[in-house]
């Protein structure tokens, strides 16, 4: 299920949304909708890349907690910053794990961490350009 809505993009209040099914695949197509939509918004490569690795890390967590269900993803504009969201219908948040060096997974949260202004809950990632 595709339900895409977008608001003006030369507004302040430029988003999208979308509901999409929480299957492997969904992370690579939103992988590109994300960097398809902030170079449409002409966000610097740096912040562009850094938003396409974060949204990845948390779609694949939704894909995980919820698989076969509906996720929704939103990308915003906030005070200049992208804002970048994803929800799931599981009722459990991911919680870090202690992943060895050599492990091929258990890392996302720090990813996300690492690279947030804010995370968790209601509001999994924001940053600034400048």
């Amino acid at each position: 299920m595709n339900d895409h809505a977008t608001k003006d993009r030369e507004s302040q209040d430029r988003e999208i949304r979308m509901t999409l099914l929480a299957e492997p695949a969904t992370v690579g197509l939103v992988r590109e909708i994300v960097r398809y939509t902030l170079e449409s918004w002409h966000y610097s490569r740096p912040v562009i890349e850094d938003s396409t690795l974060v949204m990845s890390e948390i779609v694949t967590n939704a894909v995980a907690a919820a698989p076969a269900h509906q996720i929704r993803i939103g990308i915003a504009v906030h005070e200049e910053c992208p804002l970048l969201e994803c929800w799931d219908p599981s009722p459990v948040l991911p919680s870090p794990c202690d992943a060895s060096e050599d492990a091929e997974a258990g890392r996302g949260l720090m990813i996300i961490r690492a690279y947030a202004k804010e995370a968790g809950g209601l509001r999994p990632r924001r940053w600034c350009t400048s």
